[in-house]
């Protein structure tokens, strides 16, 4: 299916997500402070913020900005000699939420895990007005919409061009996001209808007529009956009266 899904682009090149607790934000693997020198939080902040915008695809976003949730300020970490390293290591598909390592690898080395929030805007299709269900969409039916990202649905469509080939396959109201959860790409054939097989192969090609014994879309492999046979074979779709087999 042809379909531009905002979604799955995120998806494919968001950063990861690490699940977090209050331990490990409160007591780190190693390097506590010792005679005050202790590394800035403000810092550690920043290296995760830079490292989540370094790694973020904006493809399709807007107004972006990212930002982490406080430290505990009786946080104190060993100041490191190096400069901070960021790092990600977990396979969530948050779209909004993502957490990143920060590690000194200095002579007392530490390791903290930051939560960070992603914010923007993005653009999605929704209804413009109530669909039924098994209706294709049109440019008319549909409306673009400027969104918050953490407030789009999963599998949401953003290509207004791409949307011919679909139908819902249920009734939607007026305002809902279109998703791939709601649509399918729109059926050429039905189960029962009277189709013609083309057939080729050895430099022949014969025209038969047939009855489709399952709905499909273009492209699918479907069993049609020869009508005059009674063999049951599976032939392609072509467009809305045609399916070929290959003899």
């Amino acid at each position: 299916m042809k379909v531009n899904i905002l979604t799955r682009l995120l998806t494919e090149k968001r950063t990861k997500v690490f699940a977090l607790t209050a331990l490990t934000l409160l007591f780190p693997i190693a390097g506590l402070a010792e005679n005050g020198n202790s590394q800035s939080l403000e810092s550690i902040r920043a290296a995760a913020e830079q490292f989540v915008l370094q790694q973020l695809d904006t493809t399709g976003l807007t107004d972006i900005s990212v930002s982490t949730t406080s430290l505990d300020s009786r946080l104190r970490l060993q100041d490191c000699e190096l400069p901070l390293e960021a790092f990600s290591t977990s396979n969530s598909q948050s779209m909004t939420r993502t957490s990143v390592g920060i590690r000194c690898n200095g002579q007392k080395p530490w390791t903290l895990y930051v939560p960070v929030s992603i914010n923007a805007m993005v653009e999605a299709l929704y209804t413009a007005r109530p669909l039924l269900r098994g209706e294709t969409l049109t440019a008319a039916a549909v409306e673009i919409r400027r969104v918050p990202l953490n407030q789009l649905p999963a599998n949401s469509l953003s290509d207004i061009d791409a949307i011919g080939d679909l139908e819902t396959i249920r009734p939607l109201r007026a305002g809902s996001p279109l998703t791939l959860n709601s649509l399918r790409t729109r059926q050429m054939i039905e189960q029962g209808q009277q189709v013609v097989i083309l057939g080729s192969g050895r430099g022949i090609q014969v025209k038969m007529e047939g009855t489709a014994m399952k709905s499909g879309s273009y492209g699918d492999l479907i069993p049609v009956k020869n009508s005059r046979s009674g063999r049951v074979v599976e032939a392609s779709i072509q467009d809305e009266g045609t399916v070929v087999v290959n003899l």
